[in-house]
């Protein structure tokens, strides 16, 4: 078993004024193993079944949670201990310090002496490097696709298997075709943490069958530039990331709940999509996540002309990948184009 890491680099100035540049390895995280995966672990190399672990860890997550707000420290054997770190302002007299001015600042942990003595000893791998061109192949791979899906959908109503029946033909009319732009804003949970970015001029293409049922493809892109290194809070740790570029690429199944023949649209639609997440490092190095997106959106649109149309959009959903998976949720106003 080992640990992975990446390496960074650093520039400093000595004690002399030299300017030094030195490289560093920092820590990186592949996978978390969730509870459910635990307990299958556990009840492997145990009498127990896989629900017992489960109901057990579930339990100890409580108490746990219930002994530190009891004020106490928890001890687990070969684990550690778990306490609750407090300070507050400073005062010329004690007595000026009333529970009032006590907060919590962190959930302390002390390592158990034989862990920390084996973490010591553990063994490292060095991350390996993407390949150039991997990120541009696997988009373009996936968003063909997504078209190719959406294509041969709409394309396989139009043909009836009995050639001598018109109940399964569709007209041409019963087809619409919209151009949409988007503007507002789109929050995510991402590696780097939980930030809201502004999104501009989101493009679509949607086509939709007798004003009912639409079927929608979407592109939304996320960015973010870091001028010092960046501090993962969740992580314990620092790491040389200057920019955060997030790509989406969805699929959105929509139904129409209000009249067809009416001006006003209100839809319900489900989100498929896959994204990527690119970091940039401070030594030039490009790290790429792939992630798979789930979730729903809510949109309303009025056809001010036959052709133009205004509206709005909320949306929520999940992205899941590199055994993780982040919240992602916005809304947006569309101006579209009805030809």
């Amino acid at each position: 078993m080992s640990k992975t890491f990446s390496i960074w680099k650093k520039k400093f100035k000595t004690s002399t004024g030299e300017a030094v540049e030195k490289y560093y390895a920092c820590p990186k995280t592949l996978r978390t193993v969730e509870t459910e995966e635990l307990s299958e672990r556990i009840s492997g190399a145990c009498s127990l079944t896989q629900g017992d672990v489960l109901g057990c860890l579930k339990a100890l997550s409580i108490e746990i949670k219930l002994s530190l707000l009891e004020g106490c420290n928890i001890k687990l054997d070969g684990i550690g201990t778990f306490g609750v770190g407090v300070t507050s302002e400073g005062f010329d007299d004690p007595k000026n310090i009333n529970p009032k001015k006590v907060k919590a600042t962190k959930i302390t942990y002390k390592a158990d002496r034989k862990l920390a003595r084996d973490i010591k000893e553990m063994k490292f791998t060095a991350e390996p490097k993407i390949p150039k061109g991997a990120v541009v192949k696997s988009s373009r791979k996936v968003v063909s696709v997504l078209l190719l899906l959406c294509l041969l959908s709409f394309s396989k109503l139009g043909f009836s298997q009995d050639e001598s029946s018109n109940s399964c033909k569709f007209n041409k009319e019963d087809f619409s075709h919209t151009i949409q732009t988007q503007v507002g804003y789109r929050w995510i949970d991402g590696f780097l943490g939980f930030y809201d970015f502004k999104t501009n001029l989101i493009p679509s293409y949607e086509i939709g069958y007798k004003n009912k049922y639409f079927a929608k493809l979407r592109y939304i892109t996320f960015s973010d530039t870091f001028n010092d290194n960046t501090y993962l809070v969740d992580y314990h740790y620092i790491v040389p990331v200057k920019e955060q570029r997030f790509n989406l690429f969805s699929l959105v199944l929509g139904y129409n709940f209000l009249k067809p023949q009416s001006n006003h649209l209100l839809k319900l639609g489900l989100e498929l999509g896959y994204g990527f997440d690119r970091l940039k490092y401070e030594d030039k190095h490009i790290g790429c996540y792939d992630y798979f997106g789930l979730g729903g959106e809510l949109s309303y649109k009025y056809f001010i002309t036959k052709n133009i149309g205004i509206g709005g959009e909320i949306n929520y959903g999940y992205v899941i990948g590199n055994d993780m998976s982040f919240a992602n949720y916005g809304i947006n106003l569309t101006l579209s184009l009805k030809f």
